[in-house]
């Protein structure tokens, strides 16, 4: 998502197929119920926009997005530039940042928890398969090959991350609800085996906690979702998301879960679809019992509006969108 300098995303396509109820999992109920859920992109990449993580307001959001609709969040830890939205005393004493130097003193995902849950909204947290690819400081920690582009995995990096990962498992326990790992790319060597290791940091956490790894740009003939035998539900994610439909719930056990953009790409604060158009795909999709997860941009101008904050613009369609 928001590829440029920031992003690992890529596109996935979606063919559901069918699974009999030995595929199928019921941790993944809550998602089916839920149908639709919003995502954010708040990555600070300097300096200046990592002083914002201070000044997000985690009331007004939770506020809107009970407003809107929606019945649980996606907020991004971090991503390739090396900025993370919450402590993380293991990620400092691999790399040798100071604490509050890279990731964020300030606790966004457990403010985030206090917020939503008063409002019965589920939290999610976001996280790239691979150290910040941006920061050759980062990589060369993890005994990485150096430079600005995606570097092969292995397992002995892998054991690494999940440190990283299961640090913020813990910590957080049964308040986050799920994981939406990117970059589970095969030409950076990701496997089954490094899907089960970061899984395991997950649910060592939260044993109920939700879990997928996006594998970047598919083509669709042929294709379906299911990435890896650790997941409990796709990826999903759609540039162009209309002319896919689920044939059923699951896709080889896993539960078909869709996330794209409202606006014109990721992490814009416009709409490029007609509300209707919208609508009419959302229901045909969660008539079939799949979930749909919207990106919508967060406010980074406090002469705007609240740090963090979604745009009328896009508020006022995700709610169309989401009603019963």
């Amino acid at each position: 998502m928001l590829f440029r300098v920031i992003s690992m995303i890529g596109a996935v396509c979606l063919l559901a197929t069918s699974a009999s109820a030995s595929d199928t999992s019921s941790s993944t109920d809550w998602l089916k119920e839920a149908r639709i859920g919003a995502f954010m992109h708040f990555l600070p990449g300097d300096e200046a926009s990592f002083a914002k993580v201070n000044d997000f307001d985690v009331v007004a959001l939770a506020v809107q997005l009970e407003r809107m609709g929606a019945k649980y969040f996606v907020f991004t830890l971090g991503q390739n530039l090396g900025w993370f939205n919450a402590p993380n005393t293991t990620y400092d004493r691999i790399t040798g940042y100071q604490p509050g130097e890279r990731c964020a003193a300030r606790d966004l995902p457990l403010e985030l928890y206090q917020e939503l849950s008063k409002k019965s909204i589920r939290l999610m947290l976001y996280l790239p398969c691979q150290a910040p690819n941006w920061d050759p400081r980062a990589q060369k920690a993890f005994g990485l090959p150096e430079g600005p582009k995606d570097q092969p995995l292995d397992i002995v990096f892998a054991k690494q991350w999940a440190e990283v990962i299961y640090e913020w498992s813990s910590r957080y326990g049964d308040k986050v609800a799920g994981w939406w790992f990117d970059g589970g790319y095969k030409h950076i060597h990701f496997n089954e085996d490094i899907a089960q290791i970061y899984a395991d940091a997950v649910k060592r956490g939260n044993p109920n906690a939700i879990v997928t790894f996006n594998p970047g740009v598919k083509k669709l003939v042929h294709h379906t979702l299911h990435h890896t035998q650790a997941e409990d539900y796709t990826a999903g994610e759609l540039n162009e998301p209309f002319d896919f439909i689920p044939e059923s719930r699951w896709v080889d056990g896993s539960q078909w879960h869709a996330i794209t953009y409202l606006g014109s790409t990721w992490g814009k604060r416009d709409v490029r679809y007609p509300t209707e158009q919208w609508q009419e795909w959302f229901k045909k999709v969660v008539a079939k019992g799949g979930a749909v997860t919207l990106d919508m941009g967060p406010n980074m101008d406090p002469a705007v509006g609240p740090i963090g904050a979604f745009d009328a613009e896009q508020e006022k369609p995700f709610k169309a969108i989401a009603q019963p």
